[in-house]
């Protein structure tokens, strides 16, 4: 046998009309390069046009020695050596074609490997022949053979998800967090809280001394301050008392609740522009509060975004809230969280 494996031994196809064509397939698992050429002999005697061969590489010779490159895990490579040949045949297979081998060893060292050769065969409409155990899906009733082989594929498909599911319904029954490592720790979070109540400190520059981004603490924002919590000002001017209400005004966002409705001290005319974090669809984030579409659209941005009371107490405008509750469009959480805090806003919907 030629140690070039880059080609396949090839001799003249059948010519007979409505005959199948052969393809043979041999790969060397184990002995010499005598026991691959015995392999490729058979298959060419059983009347194979075209084989194709995988050879062991030569372990002894620097060209064929694998680099020892380490997983980001630290573990070290698979050294499970590639079929290429094989999968050049699997993928020259047309609907008429049989693959012929010496043994069904020769298209997988495992059921799993052995199911997917066999799967890919049967999806392109070929035929299987294996010499040694006397397999032949050409045959009468042949298909059948494929059904088993699509039998034992499901049924080992179900024993690793069944395995799995055992598997991590042991790991919470003994209390072990699944999935990927939270970003923040409980100790980080409760940082996270502490820094951001005080006035000085923005949600920016907490996000930069944790090594984080401001979306991660978003994320967190619920866990670190949760319903009924205050929320501080982050200005140097007197905090307004807000609270985080136990709804949602989007996924992962909790509704922000003013405590007073006297200290939403906003414009309530002009023009008015909201900071990137809280409006970034049109460019320089002004409002025409004249326009009375433009003021519902920036009120309705204000109580579904805000995350601090200044985002409320610096944009919003009390009386202003109050008559145009009854024409904003907003989340179901939004609306009971205020509603539940101001009854005052209830008025006009029941007028």
């Amino acid at each position: 046998m030629s140690g070039n494996n880059a080609a396949a031994a090839t001799l003249e196809p059948p010519a007979t009309p409505g005959q199948w064509l052969l393809t043979g397939y041999a790969r060397a698992t184990e002995g010499t390069a005598e026991a691959l050429a015995e392999r490729v002999s058979a298959l060419r005697e059983a009347g194979c046009g075209t084989v194709y061969a995988d050879e062991l590489p030569d372990r002894r010779t620097p060209d064929h020695k694998a680099p020892d490159r380490r997983t980001r895990d630290g573990k070290a490579p698979d050294r499970k050596l590639p079929q290429p040949r094989l999968r050049e045949c699997l993928g020259s297979l047309r609907a008429g074609d049989v693959l012929v081998v010496t043994g069904l060893d020769q298209l997988g060292g495992s059921q799993r490997e052995l199911a997917g050769a066999v799967g890919e065969i049967r999806r392109c409409g070929a035929g299987l022949r294996s010499l040694r155990e006397d397999l032949d899906t050409t045959a009468p009733g042949g298909d059948a053979i494929f059904r088993v082989f699509a039998g034992l594929a499901d049924l080992g498909r179900a024993a690793i998800s069944a395995g799995t599911s055992d598997g991590l319904a042991a790991a919470r029954a003994a209390g072990k967090r699944l999935g990927r490592p939270p970003a923040l720790t409980p100790q980080q979070l409760t940082e996270v809280g502490d820094l951001l109540r005080r006035p000085e400190n923005t949600l920016s520059g907490v996000a930069r001394s944790l090594g984080v981004s401001r979306s991660t603490l978003y994320k967190y924002l619920p866990d670190v301050m949760h319903a009924g919590v205050p929320v501080a000002s982050t200005t140097g001017r007197p905090a307004a008392s807000a609270h985080l209400a136990p709804y949602q005004a989007r996924p992962g966002r909790r509704v922000l609740v003013i405590d007073d409705l006297a200290d939403l001290r906003g414009p309530a005319g002009g023009r008015a522009a909201l900071p990137l974090r809280l409006f970034w669809s049109v460019p320089g984030h002004e409002f025409d509060l004249a326009d009375p579409d433009a003021r519902l659209w920036y009120y309705q941005t204000v109580l579904r975004e805000a995350s601090r009371a200044d985002d409320l107490t610096r944009h919003l405008d009390a009386a202003t809230l109050v008559s145009l509750w009854p024409e904003l469009y907003l989340p179901r959480g939004v609306r009971r969280a205020w509603e539940e805090r101001h009854h005052e806003l209830l008025a006009p919907v029941s007028a």
